[in-house]
């Protein structure tokens, strides 16, 4: 294994971690935005996240053929650690841990923005409700109260 090509590796997955943590971030504020019901805010921060997801499917890319390149296609990232050469296993096993962590929280931040989304969609979609029915119920109620004003 050609020592530079698993640099680049680990080099890749810095920068996996860290678009990974603003991802994070992202998610954060999207769960701030939607509690608030600042609707921008949702926008915004999805179109960050739609930037974010075209990095990381570039970095799939990226991954797939150093590994290939490396002999290791199909290799997890806990089975990583095993495959790195000597001088590298200690470097290999911190990065891949702060990518597992950085993934974790990304997960988590991820789930309570949607359950934060879910429910104020909900909210909202019964206000829409109520004003419908309230909208419709002044209508009738329009039509049962006219007076005829002929003189």
């Amino acid at each position: 294994m050609a020592q530079t090509s698993w640099k680049d590796y680990l080099k890749l997955m810095e920068s996996l971690t860290k678009t990974l943590e603003e991802l994070t971030q992202v998610e954060r504020d999207k769960n701030a935005a939607a509690s608030a019901g600042d609707l921008r805010g949702v926008e915004d921060c999805m179109k960050r996240e739609q930037v974010l997801s075209l990095t990381l499917r570039g970095y799939d890319q990226k991954r797939d053929t150093i590994l290939g390149a490396l002999g290791l296609k199909g290799i997890t990232l806990r089975q990583l650690v095993q495959h790195s050469p000597d001088e590298l296993r200690l470097e290999t096993k911190d990065v891949a841990e702060k990518l597992r962590q950085a993934y974790t929280l990304f997960q988590a931040a991820s789930e309570v923005a949607r359950d934060t989304l879910e429910v104020n969609l909900r909210a909202i979609e019964q206000i829409q409700a109520r004003q419908a029915g309230d909208s419709a119920q002044a209508e009738e109620e329009r039509k049962n109260h006219q007076t005829d004003f002929r003189a």
